[in-house]
């Protein structure tokens, strides 16, 4: 069997050395080699086009990955593996579940908690099960990852929300399954998203951080915020799919961008302040995890041949 690894830094490809942690300077990863260590039977072609503590990915660095994204050979893998820090996993996750949608190899993200000499870290499990899912031809583009309590969630990676202060994740709608002493279990049907087919090998994406990304809270002041060079704004919700319209209303009138607000759940009966913001021109994005909905915000501005709306509806 033959796997694409595809390494970017994070956690899983970092040591503590000097006083703090940080990424190898060879842009190995001791994971890789405790695998091949203890398994004959998958052989690995890496490449490194990042090697980064994922909380300082910028455009640039997105650009890069698209680049090696779009550059991979179905016909020469059995799968692919993208290693990711834990701190923007949700987001780079999402990012490679829509350029990745329509891949024919099962793709994996694959994440640490803490660095692999810690005694608690979960990252080589992390990678046995996706190594794994691999060999049983698991279609789709899935981070597997285990939480404190001892279980592996395989989550659909557009799905994923981001991690707090707790080192567990969980999925917008819930893990897609569960790998468990060897078993693999489904919990749900596979979700993902896709993109427009306007990006390929000879028309890449061109990332700016051109998308605004706002938060709801109490007695937020709109009049403060900036929005030179903005291209489009996503703000996220509340759990009720609500902010504060009579604050926000006048904002997004005001705004020659398109406003898009995530994540709002189809079917569900809307709050006035939700509808109050909609009848004023906001977008509502579907069911759909506000980190996801924030990549692929990004992508519909990293192009321009669709409408950024049409891109994203």
């Amino acid at each position: 069997m033959k796997i694409l690894l595809i390494m970017t830094g994070g956690t899983i490809g970092s040591a503590f050395d000097g006083g703090s942690i940080d990424v190898r300077s060879d842009g190995r990863s001791a994971v890789v080699d405790r695998y091949t260590a203890e398994h004959s039977d998958v052989l690995f072609d890496t490449v490194n086009p990042l090697n980064i503590l994922s909380e300082r990915v910028s455009a640039d660095d997105f650009n890069i990955l698209a680049k090696a994204l779009y550059d991979i050979d179905d016909s020469n893998y059995d799968g692919v593996i993208v290693t990711a820090g834990s701190d923007t996993l949700a987001y780079l996750s999402a990012f490679v579940g829509l350029v990745l949608g329509g891949c024919a190899l099962p793709v994996m993200i694959v994440a640490a908690n803490k660095i692999l000499t810690a005694p608690d870290s979960n990252g080589y499990e992390n990678f046995c099960c996706a190594v794994e899912l691999i060999k049983r031809g698991l279609r789709g583009v899935f981070v597997p990852y285990r939480n404190s309590d001892g279980v592996a969630y395989v989550h659909s990676a557009t799905d994923l929300r981001q991690a707090d202060l707790s080192e567990d994740f969980l999925s917008l709608h819930g893990a897609y399954g569960v790998y468990e002493n060897g078993r693999f279990t489904e919990k749900r049907p596979y979700i993902g998203q896709r993109l427009p087919a306007v990006f390929g090998k000879e028309n890449l994406p061109h990332i700016s951080d051109n998308v605004l990304l706002l938060t709801p809270y109490p007695m937020q002041d709109y009049t403060r915020i900036n929005t030179d060079g903005v291209r489009a704004v996503l703000h996220t919700l509340y759990h009720s799919a609500t902010l504060d319209s009579p604050r926000a209303v006048g904002f997004v009138r005001e705004l020659d961008v398109p406003f898009f607000i995530a994540s709002v759940r189809a079917g569900q009966k809307p709050y006035a302040t939700t509808k109050e913001i909609i009848e004023a021109g906001a977008v509502p994005l579907y069911d759909i995890a506000p980190e996801c909905a924030y990549m692929k915000l990004l992508l519909a501005c990293a192009q321009e041949k669709m409408s950024i709306q049409d891109f994203m509806e």
